[in-house]
């Protein structure tokens, strides 16, 4: 009789949720995310107590301990290292790759990196303002702890800030494969490019530009049904900022620069 032919083994497609879920065991599975989450919150509570003591400080940017001396708040700062990180260990640890020694280029991947990392900065935004007003309220009273009168667009800049610096770090992680350059790339963008951003509006087209943010919004906030036109600008205000321009273009170049990249390793 002869012999049976060996048995087929059945291998089922990759879920498109595979990278999000390897990402998020990644993250959770490692204690420097949550060492760092509970510095920066502690380092933003002493911050906030200290600006509050000293004074003349505006209530958005306590609430936030952002001092104007510093280029970034620790919130902003802690989630771009965060999302550095995302990158970071897969370089630094190559055996964490799927394919045993290089890190995939993949968009799967950078997505899943991406809406990790988002979901992370926006739990340590809340949380650092939740705190930060807390101890302000405990510390001082209910005078500075009390919500600001324009909070939409304040909460919508603040979660735009730290999403916007945790996306960089991810980006420049990825493209220049290491943690510090993810998190350098981060602080680059209010030491470097908020500068650059000034001496181009301070040009000669800064007069056709002037008014780019308002006509954009009469163009586009009537359309949107059901109060949507108040996220929007609230979005458009960020962008209009120098540092939300400024991060906005550094992640557009960072994500151009990560796609080339990525094509070219793809037809290589």
């Amino acid at each position: 009789m002869p012999p049976l032919p060996p048995p087929i083994s059945v291998r089922s497609a990759p879920s498109p949720l595979r990278p999000l879920r390897y990402e998020i065991r990644r993250a959770a599975g490692i204690s420097t995310g949550f060492l760092t989450a509970a510095v920066v919150l502690l380092v933003s509570a002493v911050t906030a107590v200290v600006l509050a003591r000293i004074g003349h400080t505006p209530q958005p940017r306590l609430l936030a301990a952002w001092p104007r001396e510093l280029p970034l708040p620790p919130a902003a700062l802690g989630a771009g290292l965060l999302g550095a990180l995302a990158f970071g260990d897969e370089f630094r640890h190559p055996a964490l790759a799927a394919d045993r020694g290089t890190v995939p280029r993949r968009l799967g991947l950078l997505a899943a990196k991406l809406l990790v990392a988002s979901g992370t900065a926006v739990a340590l935004a809340v949380l650092t303002v939740g705190c930060d007003a807390e101890v302000l309220y405990l510390v001082y009273g209910p005078e500075l702890a009390k919500v600001p009168a324009d909070w939409l667009s304040q909460s919508a800049s603040w979660v735009g800030l730290v999403i916007g610096c945790a996306w960089a770090g991810v980006l420049a992680a990825g493209v220049f494969r290491s943690t510090t350059a993810g998190l350098a790339a981060v602080v680059a963008v209010p030491l470097l490019v908020v500068p650059v951003v000034h001496k181009v509006l301070a040009g000669p087209s800064v007069r056709t530009a002037a008014g780019f943010h308002t006509r954009l919004r009469e163009a586009l906030l009537p359309r949107w049904p059901f109060g949507g036109e108040r996220y929007l600008e609230a979005a458009l205000g960020m962008i209009s900022q120098p540092v939300g321009g400024a991060l906005t273009l550094s992640l557009t170049a960072l994500l151009c620069t990560y796609l080339l990249t990525t094509l070219r390793s793809t037809f290589r």
